[in-house]
Protein backbone atom coordinates (compact mmCIF):
# COMPACT_ATOMS: atom_id res chain seq x y z
CA UNK A 1 0.00 0.00 0.00
CA UNK A 2 1.68 3.48 -1.10
CA UNK A 3 0.74 6.52 1.01
CA UNK A 4 0.98 8.89 -2.11
CA UNK A 5 -0.26 9.10 -5.14
CA UNK A 6 2.85 9.26 -7.76
CA UNK A 7 1.46 12.60 -9.22
CA UNK A 8 2.02 15.47 -6.03
CA UNK A 9 0.79 18.65 -7.20
CA UNK A 10 3.57 20.60 -5.54
CA UNK A 11 5.79 19.96 -3.47
CA UNK A 12 4.02 21.19 -0.08
CA UNK A 13 0.94 19.57 -0.67
CA UNK A 14 0.53 15.85 -0.23
CA UNK A 15 -1.85 13.99 -2.25
CA UNK A 16 -2.78 10.55 -0.89
CA UNK A 17 -3.53 7.13 -2.77
CA UNK A 18 -6.81 5.79 -2.74
CA UNK A 19 -6.07 2.58 -0.98
CA UNK A 20 -4.13 4.64 1.41
CA UNK A 21 -7.00 6.58 1.88
CA UNK A 22 -9.49 3.80 2.20
CA UNK A 23 -6.97 2.30 4.94
CA UNK A 24 -6.89 4.91 7.24
CA UNK A 25 -11.32 5.22 7.05
CA UNK A 26 -11.37 1.70 7.29
CA UNK A 27 -9.26 1.26 10.15
CA UNK A 28 -11.31 4.16 12.03
CA UNK A 29 -14.53 2.94 11.50
CA UNK A 30 -13.96 -0.52 12.59
CA UNK A 31 -11.25 0.32 15.60
CA UNK A 32 -11.54 2.17 18.54
CA UNK A 33 -9.32 5.02 18.58
CA UNK A 34 -10.91 8.48 18.10
CA UNK A 35 -10.47 10.72 14.97
CA UNK A 36 -7.32 12.19 16.35
CA UNK A 37 -5.70 9.22 17.28
CA UNK A 38 -6.20 8.07 13.88
CA UNK A 39 -4.78 11.23 12.61
CA UNK A 40 -1.56 11.04 14.72
CA UNK A 41 -1.18 7.56 13.99
CA UNK A 42 -0.92 7.93 10.12
CA UNK A 43 1.01 11.57 10.43
CA UNK A 44 -2.01 12.82 8.42
CA UNK A 45 -3.57 16.84 8.96
CA UNK A 46 -6.53 17.39 11.27
CA UNK A 47 -10.06 17.35 9.96
CA UNK A 48 -8.24 15.24 6.87
CA UNK A 49 -9.88 12.03 8.03
CA UNK A 50 -13.13 13.46 8.41
CA UNK A 51 -12.87 14.99 4.76
CA UNK A 52 -12.26 11.39 3.39
CA UNK A 53 -15.15 9.63 5.40
CA UNK A 54 -17.58 12.14 3.73
CA UNK A 55 -15.74 11.96 0.50
CA UNK A 56 -16.17 7.75 0.76
CA UNK A 57 -19.90 8.33 1.77
CA UNK A 58 -19.58 8.43 5.35
CA UNK A 59 -20.86 11.39 7.11
CA UNK A 60 -19.49 11.55 10.23
CA UNK A 61 -21.50 14.11 11.23
CA UNK A 62 -24.67 12.02 10.83
CA UNK A 63 -25.41 9.33 13.30
CA UNK A 64 -26.15 5.68 11.35
CA UNK A 65 -27.80 2.54 11.44
CA UNK A 66 -25.46 -0.27 11.30
CA UNK A 67 -27.43 -3.28 10.25
CA UNK A 68 -26.60 -6.68 12.00
CA UNK A 69 -26.22 -10.23 10.66
CA UNK A 70 -28.90 -11.87 11.48
CA UNK A 71 -29.03 -14.24 14.47
CA UNK A 72 -30.28 -17.03 12.18
CA UNK A 73 -26.97 -16.18 9.65
CA UNK A 74 -24.87 -16.83 12.59
CA UNK A 75 -26.59 -19.95 13.84
CA UNK A 76 -26.35 -21.58 10.43
CA UNK A 77 -22.73 -20.80 10.22
CA UNK A 78 -22.20 -22.77 13.70
CA UNK A 79 -22.97 -25.57 15.12
CA UNK A 80 -26.23 -26.38 17.67
CA UNK A 81 -23.70 -27.34 20.00
CA UNK A 82 -21.80 -24.23 19.72
CA UNK A 83 -24.66 -21.94 20.23
CA UNK A 84 -25.57 -23.72 22.99
CA UNK A 85 -21.98 -22.86 24.86
CA UNK A 86 -22.29 -19.24 23.57
CA UNK A 87 -25.55 -18.89 24.63
CA UNK A 88 -24.77 -20.80 28.13
CA UNK A 89 -21.72 -18.26 28.60
CA UNK A 90 -23.57 -15.20 27.48
CA UNK A 91 -26.42 -15.89 30.09
CA UNK A 92 -23.90 -16.52 32.43
CA UNK A 93 -22.16 -13.59 31.94
CA UNK A 94 -25.08 -11.37 31.77
CA UNK A 95 -25.98 -13.04 35.97
CA UNK A 96 -22.29 -11.74 36.92
CA UNK A 97 -23.44 -8.42 35.43
CA UNK A 98 -26.51 -8.15 37.15
CA UNK A 99 -25.20 -9.08 40.19
CA UNK A 100 -22.16 -6.82 39.99
CA UNK A 101 -24.85 -3.65 39.08
CA UNK A 102 -26.48 -4.93 42.39
CA UNK A 103 -23.57 -4.78 44.65
CA UNK A 104 -22.42 -1.45 43.26
CA UNK A 105 -26.32 -0.15 43.82
CA UNK A 106 -26.24 -1.94 47.37
CA UNK A 107 -23.01 -0.18 48.56
CA UNK A 108 -24.29 3.68 47.28
CA UNK A 109 -27.32 3.13 49.16
CA UNK A 110 -25.15 1.87 52.67
CA UNK A 111 -22.98 4.81 52.05
CA UNK A 112 -25.62 7.15 51.32
CA UNK A 113 -27.35 6.05 54.76
CA UNK A 114 -23.95 5.79 56.89
CA UNK A 115 -22.88 9.44 55.20
CA UNK A 116 -26.01 11.24 55.00
CA UNK A 117 -25.43 12.63 51.79
CA UNK A 118 -26.98 12.17 48.20
CA UNK A 119 -24.49 10.01 45.73
CA UNK A 120 -26.91 9.46 43.33
CA UNK A 121 -28.16 12.13 41.07
CA UNK A 122 -31.90 12.79 40.18
CA UNK A 123 -32.05 11.76 36.71
CA UNK A 124 -33.57 15.01 35.35
CA UNK A 125 -30.86 17.22 36.85
CA UNK A 126 -28.21 19.23 34.46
Amino acid sequence: MERYSRTSPSKWQSQYSEEFKRFVCNDFLTGTLTKREIENKYNIGHSRLTYWLKEIGFDYSKPSIVSLPKMEDYTKKLGNTEVEESVSQLKKELQEARLLAEAYRKMIEIAEQEFKIKIVKKSNTK
